[in-house]
């Protein structure tokens, strides 16, 4: 059954299947509360790495020696900075791949002033003052351009960006 004009009948046409839209946002540099929540998260992965280091140094000691085993006690100097290498190490990675896990699960990306992804180079100088100066990141708060102290040192910005996996 076809119209005179040799078109299908409307109810025999199927619509066209619907444009995905992207947020009117994507681009735009995230705020203090993003970020905030993004670094909430990554702090969760870094804790969880340090659990599992220590697990593993606990079982390593008990099966060398199960009669004179005793849960290490590592001083608070050690843990601070087995944290802080952990940290600068998973900024490190995840920024020269795109994003950390928070960042992702939030919709953010930190891109260098070309709006690129970070390189080796400049992935490891942002995680290194990340960790340094951790407060630099509230003048997200009161700077008009929402960059942090991190970003203005080194030129880069932290953006909304949707991207599925894999597409950056």
């Amino acid at each position: 059954m076809t119209r005179a004009d040799g078109r299908p009948p409307p109810w025999r046409t199927l619509p066209p299947p619907p444009v995905p839209r992207r947020p009117a946002v994507q681009g735009r540099r995230a705020g203090l509360v993003t970020r905030a929540l993004a670094n909430v998260l990554d702090v969760g992965v870094v804790l969880a790495v340090l659990a599992a280091g220590y697990a593993a140094v606990t079982v390593s000691a008990f099966l060398l020696a199960p009669r004179a085993f005793r849960f290490p006690a590592p001083p608070l100097s050690l843990l601070l900075t087995c944290g802080a290498v952990v940290t600068a190490a998973y900024f490190t990675v995840a920024w020269t791949g795109g994003r950390t896990w928070g960042a992702r699960v939030l919709g953010v990306r930190p891109v260098s002033a070309s709006g690129r992804p970070l390189g080796w180079a400049l992935a490891t100088l942002r995680a290194a003052l990340c960790v340094a100066f951790p407060v630099g990141l509230l003048w997200v708060a009161v700077s008009p351009s929402r960059r942090s102290v991190q970003d203005v040192v080194l030129g880069t910005a932290v953006v909304y960006d949707w991207s599925p996996p894999g597409a950056r």
